[in-house]
């Protein structure tokens, strides 16, 4: 049960800086020759430790699983 919500917490989560991130990005367009925003790679790089990484795990899992069951 626990785990079902963990789940359900990270998707939203995930989604919330997906969409976080393209609001940002459409406010604040990155200007030719200039660095983007530090909150813009803030968010990007948090988008990356939360959703990458984990599916990255997940997909480890998976493979082990299937690999076992056989």
């Amino acid at each position: 049960m626990i785990i079902k919500w963990t789940l359900i917490f990270f998707a939203a989560l995930s989604v919330a800086l997906v969409v976080l991130t393209k609001v940002i990005s459409f406010l604040n367009p990155p200007r030719s020759g200039r660095p983007r925003p530090p909150v813009l790679r803030r968010l990007n790089r948090m988008l990356r430790w939360t959703v990458l990484i984990p599916a990255a795990i997940g997909l480890a899992v998976l493979v082990v699983t299937l690999w076992l069951g056989a």
